[in-house]
């Protein structure tokens, strides 16, 4: 008898638990909000600032899936509004420009050629104004694009200040967060990667909901096309670094004749046709909670420092 109740209780709360209402205090998605919710956020709670972080659609290689680009961009999106606090974020576009290995032998990829990317950019921020955001901040998780989010940042901030609304481009969400990323793997003579190696797959084995979801157990046997050496990625970190230093933009892809692409092996050789390259193996996602956290804390120093400098300027 005792036994029978103790079971009726924890059957009883498992149900009354699983039947509480959802609380919408901590919800931060605009996607998982209603039109009355996010109205209250802003005009009640004073969340004025939205969080645009573009995804993509491209092959990651046979052991991970194609929405890598927008589930991390979202994820790290909804981190970093939840980190600065009064902040929302808003839909992950998930197309981008220069979708890798869009081709019938790795299909399923999506691109958009850049003018289209920029007008779908600015269609999203004008919207958020319209929604009642002042302060818009746009980023995103693929390489393709960096350049047209800066310049698309830089018109809509001229066109919408007058109306009080500000808008950013963040490239240390991108740009930084990867740099700093392969300063640890550098350190950790652990293998450094451009497409579909350790960083990305790392940081979808952490956004994971379940082992398998997002990428495939064959992400620690599945052969791939060598990285950089770590001497080949030191010079194209410095050739980046002084491309920077001469005028070059962060977040700008730079053209050095192959020595300053991130990731990239020059002469490569063992080619394989997967779409992988870098050393997928040692993935994990401890390392994927690292890369993580490096995007988020680097993107919320960036939009603090802009925020503090586009404040002191209107003073």
């Amino acid at each position: 008898m005792r036994w029978t109740f103790i079971c009726f209780l924890a059957v009883f709360s498992a149900v009354a638990f699983a039947q509480r209402p959802v609380n919408v205090k901590g919800i931060v998605d605009i996607e998982l909000l209603t039109h009355s919710e996010i109205y209250d956020k802003i005009h009640k709670e004073g969340m004025t600032t939205v969080i645009i972080a573009n995804g993509g659609t491209e092959q990651r290689g046979p052991h991970a899936v194609l929405g890598g680009h927008t589930i991390m961009a979202h994820h790290k999106a909804i981190e970093i509004a939840k980190t600065l606090g009064k902040a929302l974020a808003a839909p992950s576009l998930p197309f981008a420009v220069n979708a890798s290995g869009l081709n019938e032998a790795t299909p399923g990829g999506v691109s958009l050629p850049s003018e289209v990317f920029k007008v779908v950019n600015i269609a999203e921020i004008e919207s958020m104004a319209i929604n009642g955001f002042k302060d818009i901040f746009i980023m995103g998780d693929h390489g393709g694009g960096q350049q047209e989010m800066r310049q698309v940042a830089e018109e809509e901030d001229k066109t919408l200040s007058p109306k009080g609304v500000h808008v950013y481009y963040i490239s240390d969400f991108y740009s930084k967060a990867h740099d700093d990323f392969d300063e640890y793997l550098y350190a950790h003579h652990i293998p450094i990667g451009s497409h579909a190696g350790v960083s990305d797959t790392s940081e979808m084995l952490y956004w994971e909901p379940s082992p398998g979801a997002y990428v495939r157990p064959i992400y620690k046997t599945v052969p791939f096309n060598p990285g950089p050496t770590p001497e080949q990625w030191k010079a194209q970190r410095e050739a980046r670094a002084a491309a920077a230093a001469g005028g070059g933009q962060r977040g700008q892809q730079t053209n050095t004749g192959g020595a300053g692409q991130r990731g990239q092996r020059a002469d490569p050789t063992n080619r394989v046709n997967n779409g992988v390259t870098g050393d997928p193996h040692m993935s994990s996602k401890e390392l994927g909670k690292m890369a993580a956290d490096i995007s988020i804390r680097n993107a919320v120093a960036e939009i603090k420092k802009q925020l503090a400098e586009k404040r002191r300027a209107a003073n």
